[in-house]
This record gives structure tokens, sequence and C-alpha cells, in this order.
């Protein structure tokens, strides 16, 4: 059931995304947006699909790369 339930939010958050971006606002909010969503899927699948929500110690370790990951890639988003 616990899959089940995380599936479809992966569905809602990549149907948010989507909707952000084909909303045609290319402004740095949306993109901060996109971003944050992006890392909250990543962080689901890898807490719930690859099981790392019963190893925490390496779960945070993965959201902090991600995090240091969609970080960057907002500042070369604002840079340009």
């Amino acid at each position: 059931m616990e899959l089940t339930r995380t599936w479809g939010l992966l569905i809602g958050l990549s149907l948010g995304s989507t909707a952000l971006a084909a909303e045609g606002s290319a402004g740095h909010g949306a993109l901060a947006a996109i971003l944050l969503l992006a890392w909250f899927k990543s962080h689901l699948i890898l807490k719930h699909y690859l099981g790392l929500g019963r190893i925490p110690p390496i779960l945070t370790g993965f959201d902090i790369v991600i995090g240091l990951v969609m970080m960057a890639m907002l500042a070369l988003g604002l840079a340009g």
C-alpha cells in the first residue's frame, strides 16, 4: 500500500513540475520550484523504492548530495 501511495505522490509531483514548465514562466521562482519538486521526487524514490528509509544515514547522505547538485543547478540558472 505504501508503494502505491508513493507512486501516486510521484505522479502528482510530476504533474506539478510539468504544469510549471508548460506554463511558460521561465522565472527564477519557477526554476527553484521545479528543482525542489525534483529533489523531493528523488527522495521518495530513494526512500521507498530503493529501501534506503531503513538506513537513515545513507538516505541523509544521498539527500545532501542531491540537494547540493540541485543548488548548483539553481545557481547556474540564476547566473545565466
